[in-house]
């Protein structure tokens, strides 16, 4: 019933996302989209995975609100939300660095890499007042998704591999595309289900045999 309730939620969302808007329903839907889960972990007993989801939701949130000072409030929820699925890999999946030596892991290690090198080069420069914080998000973000590679566990590099790729094209909206253009429209249409995508993926797989 949860995920039919979050999957509904997600898919209001989307649609949504298609036109401009910053409405409070808009918002509310937004939250609805992730935070059941939270709550829904806190009750099966997995505080951790509570917190991360809980932070997320509240980014959703903060970040469906106008201006720069909302923007900076979700980012800062987010990097919070990323340090807590951080631990609850190490509380849940123990990930092991050897994992990383493998030629697929080593590979999408490079790609993270390379993914890192273009958030750096391409939006620091047009980050402005917001370069220092998105600076540090950005190293945030990576250190996530190379512990997601460490777990070795399929749905959780997914699942990291998705919310990096979901970050950048949000930081390349904000900040380098021109609204309204064909790059553009396509990356809003895409953040938002790699987003949520990420979620379920991580959820499910830091849930293990666990189930909520």
């Amino acid at each position: 019933m949860i995920w039919v309730l979050t999957g509904a939620a997600a898919a209001i969302y989307w649609a949504l996302t298609l036109s401009e808007g910053h409405s409070v329903f808009r918002s509310a839907v937004k939250g609805l989209s992730v935070f059941p889960l939270a709550i829904a972990a806190l009750v099966a007993g997995m505080p951790a995975l509570a917190m991360a989801l809980a932070l997320c939701s509240l980014g959703d949130v903060v970040l469906s609100r106008p201006g720069d000072k909302a923007f900076l409030g979700g980012l800062i929820a987010f990097a919070l939300g990323h340090l807590a699925w951080i631990a609850v890999f190490f509380i849940r999946l123990s990930p092991d660095p050897a994992q990383l030596s493998g030629p697929l892991a080593f590979a999408l290690l490079l790609g993270l890499a390379v993914l890192a090198g273009v958030m750096v080069r391409v939006l620091l420069p047009n980050a402005g007042d917001l370069r220092l914080p998105v600076a540090v998000y950005i190293g945030i973000i990576i250190a996530m998704g190379i512990c997601g590679l460490m777990t070795a566990v399929p749905l959780v590099v997914l699942g990291a591999l998705a919310f990096a790729a979901s970050d950048t094209l949000l930081g390349l909206q904000t900040f380098v595309l021109a609204r309204g253009d064909r790059v553009e429209r396509w990356a809003n249409v895409l953040i938002w289900p790699l987003y949520w995508g990420a979620i379920v993926l991580l959820t499910l797989g830091t849930l293990g045999d666990g189930v909520f």
